[in-house]
């Protein structure tokens, strides 16, 4: 299957963002969200062994996940990061009032969340800039990068 790969970027305005994590529901694609970083950084990847990189910038990654059996499915949204489990305290303070539940903490996978199909796309770019943002090595700009992957 064929992906449509595109960039925006975006500031305090967030309507085309989430106008994007809108067009990625129902297990059409998926999304990445940096923050944009003062000195020019490389994103975090994962190496040829599976482990995190130990330098770059938090990379929020929303995963959507299409119906099955006519049934909506959770998504699932991931941190790569640099700083190792993140404990529950951490995690219970950010995943308080919101749908999200923490589905790992592990120190080189990274954290990673399950989101309800009903979650507006709103609260999902909400948590992933708060997510990249906290989990931010760097000096920050105030500005973001999306990644965008729509299939086809």
């Amino acid at each position: 299957m064929a992906t449509d790969r595109s960039q925006l970027r975006f500031r305090d305005d967030r309507t085309a963002a989430i106008a994007a994590v809108d067009s990625i529901a129902s297990g059409r694609g998926w999304c990445n969200v940096l923050a944009q970083v003062v000195d020019d950084e490389p994103d975090l990847k994962v190496n040829v062994f599976g482990l995190w990189a130990n330098k770059g910038v938090a990379v929020a990654s929303f995963v959507t996940s299409p119906p099955r059996d006519g049934a909506a499915q959770p998504s699932t949204l991931g941190v790569l990061h640099t700083r190792g489990r993140l404990g529950s305290e951490f995690l219970g303070a950010l995943v308080r009032s919101t749908p999200f539940t923490v589905l790992q903490d592990h120190r080189q996978r990274g954290l990673l969340l399950s989101v309800p199909s009903d979650t507006a796309s709103s609260q999902v770019l909400d948590m992933m800039c708060n997510l990249a943002l906290s989990l931010c090595d760097y000096d920050t700009t105030g500005g973001w990068r999306m990644d965008l992957f729509v299939r086809r």
